[in-house]
């Protein structure tokens, strides 16, 4: 085994009766890794008590009232996890769309218009938070390496009032271990793993915790992984149609061309000040390095096959600085918590494809000449027309928080605080023709559209949470937040021939949020909870406007009407927890880009949509030595209103009733964990079935292509004795191509799908 947690947060390599009694509580709303009681061979066999801080205090899992998705330590490592894709199918309310590592759009509980991405466009509707920072970013989220990870929480629903902006839909937080001074431990992974018809992959992580006394510890952690690719560049010629002129794709055809390297650190120093005040200081430093594309075209090329006329790669750098400290005054828990963001991104796209589609650029690349007889213009010469789209992008954000909370034994409990985050975006897009027209270029060298600008995104709020106990077994809780948000962006957009050299727009907003939650608790393994909260995405600034969209856009709302059940059943061998749920989401945002609009992508206020939605997990104890897990999502999320772009439409262009893109209407995964003794060894099998079922990739019916559901199957196998652990395991057992994607913005039918089927081994020691 890769090791348990005991009750203490501390990874522990388990002896071999421990590992027999160790199972796994798996699923949506609770993931434990030891799941059995350890104090005696006769105790009974329970699920785990988790600890979450999902309400900025550390409660049980079970007496939170919200749904909470959690993943821990051990299941991250027993399920091989390193990253957002492979963590997500453990998350049955996430949902995403990606063209390649670090690109995913995060979506939690069906809130999507399929209109965002754009970095002048609006915001996420989901809070990734990394410790205690929010990491948000529009169209790149961070992909994390996962290892040596406390937890992972989805908070889903808003929530507004403890995380402001961006939560609106849900909350997404990668918790890293912290320092433990009470003794010395460490460990490796070794990993390699070859994919069908692909490359040959490896991993090693490492990380060791160090006291440094009794009041004091470092953790310092370490990784390198490199992927394998499968996806083929195959040789293509191709001729445009409006030039004549034909191109081949020689210097690029590689096979396995997609390949991902990603290496980083973490180090975080823990000190106990006094009996009272702990500070907590952590820096991580991560590179994500990646060639060619992880989207296929089966459909007109072969399966993981595309044709490539030019260079596709990436290279996202980031460092976050963060110190936390707590301590105590006058009774209550006091903390800060304050965090600093750099992060580089460099972007390489073929963007050929585009000069097929648009007949503008052929004014960059082909001379002209007036044919008489035709009475007009014609073109005598042309060159090569092959564009490459270029991301130069550099993003900083500082958060900071400072909060208070009464002991949580109180009858009367508050939890209240202040909250600043600033975040700028400073970019620079260029499309960019090699062979284009002297004169032509907008920066003076290649490119012929740019977008130069800076984009700054603050929030300052007041927040907090009154709880009072009713009566022994009911509590009732209203919670606030008051907010000032601002946004503004400023620099250049445009060609040659038209620019806005003096972009500088900005706007302001004002407003608050509430929630109430009713909580009936009959017994320590039984409560039930009811809430109305809301959630929100700040307004904005539009870099142009027009007859039907103006300048600015406004703050969109969503207001969730919840109710849910925490349970333990079967003296505590069973656990079922659930959600039922309406949101109503009023003045959606929608970003799109229409040429007949715009050359840029533009925000609206327009339409409104609701989602009714179910999600549950169950966790069974079936044996002493068999697991069962399982959870599931059932969304219907659709418009509520007909949607047209133009507002002198005569036809919407999406009616009401039309599903939301990219929501698969149901999403599960069932596990099943098997440890025994086998000779002087602990052995196990592992079996994992998911299931997301089919969306759509673009919410205007005129567009949309459905995206096909699919079923991956997982299985893994090992022996351990002492403290090091041996696992063979199959990912995508039976080589199925899921439609992660279908890509409907860049003019071709390419789909980001899964990879193949992965065979692999690992090597796991703990010290």
């Amino acid at each position: 085994m890769a090791g348990f947690k005991d009750n203490t947060g501390r990874r522990k390599t388990p002896s071999r009766a421990a590992f027999l009694m160790t199972t796994t509580c798996a699923a949506a709303l609770c993931l434990p890794g030891a799941a059995l009681a350890q104090n005696a061979p006769s105790a009974p066999r329970q699920i785990e008590t988790i600890t979450v801080t999902a309400q900025k205090r550390e409660e049980s899992l079970q007496d939170v009232a919200l749904s909470v998705q959690v993943l821990d330590n051990t299941f991250l490592d027993q399920q091989q996890v390193t990253d957002f894709e492979e963590y997500a199918q453990l998350l049955p309310s996430v949902s995403f769309n990606s063209v390649g590592p670090g690109s995913a759009q995060i979506y939690i509980r069906g809130i999507s218009d399929g209109g965002d991405g754009n970095a002048s466009g609006s915001q996420p509707s989901v809070g990734l938070y990394l410790d205690d920072q929010p990491v948000t970013a529009i169209g790149r989220n961070l992909d994390v390496h996962i290892y040596d990870v406390s937890r992972i929480e989805v908070l889903g629903g808003p929530q507004g009032t403890l995380y402001g902006a961006n939560s609106q839909a849900g909350t997404l937080r990668i918790i890293t271990n912290a320092p433990d001074a009470s003794g010395f431990e460490a460990g490796y992974d070794l990993t390699t793993e070859t994919v069908n018809e692909g490359g040959v992959g490896y991993t090693a992580e490492g990380f060791v915790n160090l006291p440094l006394g009794d009041r004091a510890a470092l953790r310092l952690v370490g990784w390198h992984d490199q992927s394998a690719g499968y996806i083929d560049n195959v040789a293509a010629t191709k001729t445009f149609s409006r030039s004549g002129i034909t191109v081949d794709n020689a210097p690029y055809v590689e096979e396995d061309f997609n390949e991902e390297t990603t290496s980083g650190a973490r180090a975080a120093l823990q000190i106990d000040l006094d009996d009272n005040w702990t500070l907590t200081a952590r820096a991580l430093h991560q590179t994500q390095e990646t060639e060619g594309v992880w989207d296929h075209d089966p459909e007109d090329v072969g399966d993981l096959e595309v044709e490539r006329f030019f260079n596709d790669r990436s290279e996202d750098t980031f460092t976050q600085l963060g110190a936390t400290v707590e301590g105590r005054i006058a009774g209550m828990d006091v903390t800060y918590s304050g965090s600093f963001l750099d992060r580089e991104v460099e972007y390489d796209n073929d963007y050929s494809e585009y000069a097929e589609y648009s007949s503008y650029i052929d004014y960059y690349t082909c001379y002209y000449a007036y044919d008489s007889a035709a009475g007009a213009y014609d073109f005598y010469a042309c060159e090569d027309p092959r564009i490459q789209y270029q991301d130069r992008s550099q993003y900083t954000r500082d958060s900071h928080e400072f909060r208070l909370a009464t002991p949580q034994e109180n009858r009367l409990r508050l939890i209240a605080g202040v909250f600043y985050q600033r975040a700028e975006h400073d970019f620079d897009f260029d499309w960019n023709i090699p062979t284009i027209k002297p004169g032509m270029a907008v920066d003076g060298e290649q490119a012929y559209f740019t977008t130069n600008q800076v984009r700054e995104d603050t929030e300052a709020a007041l927040f907090g949470e009154l709880s009072y106990d009713l009566t022994d077994t009911l509590t009732a809780t209203v919670g606030a937040r008051v907010f000032d948000t601002d946004s503004s962006i400023e620099g250049f957009v445009g060609t040659v021939f038209s620019g806005s050299p003096d972009v500088d727009v900005e706007q302001s907003e004002s407003g608050s949020l509430y929630k109430v939650n009713l909580t009936w608790q009959p017994s320590s393994d039984r409560l039930f909870y009811a809430t109305v909260s809301e959630g929100f995405r700040p307004g904005g600034v539009n870099r142009a406007s027009t007859s039907n969209i103006p300048g600015t856009y406004d703050s969109d709302l969503i207001t969730n009407y919840e109710f849910g059940w925490k349970t333990t059943l079967a003296d505590g061998v069973l656990r079922f927890n659930g959600a039922a749920f309406l949101m109503e989401w009023e003045d959606v945002q929608f970003t799109r880009f229409d040429p007949s609009e715009s050359p840029l992508g533009l925000t609206q206020n327009a339409g409104a949509a609701q989602v009714l939605g179910l999600e549950a997990d169950i966790s069974w104890l079936a044996t002493d030595n068999l697991t069962l897990t399982g959870a599931m999502t059932v969304l219907q999320a659709e418009l509520s209103e007909d949607f047209s772009q133009n507002i002198n439409a005569t036809t919407p262009d999406a009616p009401d009733g039309t599903e939301l893109p990219y929501i698969p209407s149901v999403k599960g995964y069932l596990n099943a964990r098997y440890e025994f003794a086998w000779r002087d060894f602990d052995a196990f099998w592992n079996v994992r079935g998911s299931y997301v079922g089919k969306s759509y990739n673009d919410l205007f019916i005129a567009n949309r292509s459905e995206q096909e559901a699919y079923a991956l199957l997982g299985a893994s196998a090992g022996l351990g004795r002492d403290n090091w652990t041996v696992t063979a395991y199959v990912r995508n057992l039976t080589d199925e191509r899921a439609e992660l994607y279908r890509n409907a913005t860049d003019f071709d039918s390419r789909i980001t799908t899964n990879q193949p089927r992965t065979f692999g081994v690992s090597l796991s020691q703990r010290f």
